[in-house]
């Protein structure tokens, strides 16, 4: 399986994690998710990320009813939500995954800030989430249907690295109300055993799932953002990754590919090579690679051994 290949796969998982509602930071922020989660309302969203030097940017139309969302430009589209995912005209992608567990949000994170103002027509609440007194996120919340119109997320310096705004918004999904989904999924198990690292840095597995070409993939959260990480068997060529960038952390080289929603990382540890694609700020990041097996060649002794007897 081509590396290509695996980015495209992870894409779709980590729509499925963005969508899914978090626990609570505090009693009013849990009670916005698990209403927004059920929430009615379409729209253009504006979405964009800066990291390392480099920005990507894009417009999506989102629309979102009955714990699903539809996002896409055009005819090109994926269906997200309760526990499914499903590109549009990409058969391999329609993938449905048992519950998974919800972790308990870090204990670094509180809610601040209610701010009350006005944005196309609605009223709206702004609401800040710092971490140890850092601001990381804020949102601009729609009072009626819980959407967030606007949302901005900070790295450990306080500068933004990740934005996006509703460009046009309606509390309503036309056509959409009577939409069942019944297509077919390939269901996904959770594994007894998983190989994937049971922690990296603050985040924590919460399920960890097998896949084709003898993989296998974990969800990691740390209860506000999440990444998914896939562990693949071999070496796999990451360098002619579309868009790929070097990216330098404790004198280790990985491969970034920057997107408007998320960031992917991918590199070879021996034996190994892993694709991460998550939304975690870039300080948060360099503490996840840390604490996972690092990029490299397999030891003398063993690359003699492997070229000798496989």
């Amino acid at each position: 399986m081509s590396a290509p290949r695996l980015a495209i796969l992870g894409t779709l998982v980590v729509g499925a994690m963005t969508l899914t509602v978090s626990p609570a930071l505090a009693d009013g922020l849990n009670e916005y998710l698990e209403e927004a989660d059920q929430a009615v309302y379409s729209g253009t969203q504006f979405v964009s990320t800066t990291w390392d030097g480099v920005e990507a940017m894009g417009m999506v139309d989102v629309r979102h009813f009955g714990g699903m969302a539809m996002v896409g430009s055009g005819p090109v589209y994926t269906m997200i939500g309760q526990g499914k995912v499903n590109t549009v005209g990409s058969p391999d992608s329609a993938l449905a995954y048992v519950p998974r567990a919800r972790a308990p949000v870090n204990h670094a994170y509180d809610l601040a800030g209610a701010e009350l103002s006005t944005r196309f027509g609605r009223t709206v609440k702004t609401i800040d989430i710092v971490e140890n007194g850092v601001l990381r996120v804020r949102m601009v919340i729609d009072i009626a249907t819980k959407a967030a119109l606007e949302t901005e997320v900070f790295d450990g310096d306080g500068n933004r690295f990740r934005f996006s705004t509703m460009f046009e918004f309606s509390d309503s999904v036309a056509g959409m109300e009577d939409y069942e989904d019944d297509g077919d999924y390939q269901m996904m198990l959770p594994l007894d055993e998983a190989g994937v690292p049971d922690r990296a840095g603050r985040y924590r597995l919460i399920d960890a799932y097998g896949v084709p070409a003898e993989a296998e993939h974990g969800f990691y959260t740390d209860g506000l953002f999440r990444f998914s990480l896939f562990a693949f068997d071999g070496r796999h060529d990451v360098t002619k990754i579309e868009d790929g960038h070097t990216w330098g952390v404790d004198g280790f080289e990985y491969v970034t590919v920057i997107r408007p929603a998320e960031v992917r990382v991918l590199w070879n540890a021996p034996d190994q090579t892993f694709v991460l694609i998550g939304d975690l700020p870039p300080d948060h990041l360099e503490e996840v690679v840390a604490a996972l097996p690092r990029p490299g060649q397999r030891n003398w002794f063993a690359r003699v051994w492997h070229r000798l007897f496989g």
